[in-house]
């Protein structure tokens, strides 16, 4: 049977994409395809409420080139919650880093270019019930990336991982030792509740990790501390 509802953009709504998804395909509710692409679906209402992010596209398939879901990130928007509350003249980061043998600066020193745009973003879903993300998985993330994205725009583009479980160790420190931004997320799996899934108390962003390159990439922004605090909430209003 064919699936449905492959790609969806941002909703419209608090979980109307994961409803419309689940609704448009009840007859294969218990198929792996079904289970896999609920997540995906569920990381992007995430990565919408939590991280400000727009345009999302699930495109997961045979011809994804390893990525499960496209968009863009106004990072902007959390740069300048953030910066409200911060000296303007506070400003102790280096204008050029080097990470793991390449150089580059970060994006707080060229985000009051009038042609700063919005991020790339690449996700890959590793919706696995038990198994960590461990350095094998975190390999093949980096040949997606680098299937995907051209050398220019390489600080333009963040990769996540997104996954319900932790990372081992030796996943931490092959994300470390790369020289490209990826970031890991921890999103939990939908719970089924009264013969359907607990939209609103399951399926959370539960961690966020910046690797050493997103790290100085995003030095400034303060992203840790707006999903500390919850300062999306305030965003949606």
């Amino acid at each position: 049977m064919k699936l449905i509802s492959r790609c969806v953009f941002k909703r419209l709504n608090h979980n109307s994409s994961l409803r419309a998804y689940i609704a448009a395909n009840s007859r294969i509710a218990g198929s792996t395809l079904f289970q896999g692409t609920l997540y995906e679906h569920t990381v992007v209402r995430e990565l919408e409420e939590k991280l400000l992010m727009e345009k999302l596209k699930v495109c997961g398939g045979a011809f994804d080139k390893g990525v499960d879901i496209r968009g863009k990130w106004p990072i902007e928007r959390i740069f300048e919650a953030f910066n409200q509350c911060l000296d303007e003249t506070d400003d102790h980061g280096s204008k050029r880093v080097t990470v793991n043998g390449t150089n580059f600066k970060p994006l707080r020193y060229k985000i009051d270019n009038s042609t700063f745009k919005p991020l790339n973003i690449l996700v890959q879903c590793k919706g696995f019930k038990h198994s960590k993300i461990t350095s094998k998985e975190i390999r093949e993330s980096v040949g997606a990336f680098l299937l995907n994205v051209r050398d220019v725009k390489r600080n333009a583009t963040i990769f996540f991982v997104a996954s319900p479980n932790l990372l081992t160790r030796d996943g931490l420190m092959a994300m470390n030792s790369l020289a490209i931004p990826m970031i890991y997320i921890r999103v939990g799996m939908l719970k089924s509740h009264q013969g359907g899934y607990d939209l609103e108390n399951t399926g959370k962003l539960s961690n966020y990790y910046e690797n050493e390159f997103a790290v100085k990439l995003l030095e400034g922004f303060g992203i840790d501390v707006w999903l500390k605090t919850q300062s999306y909430k305030r965003a949606q209003h």
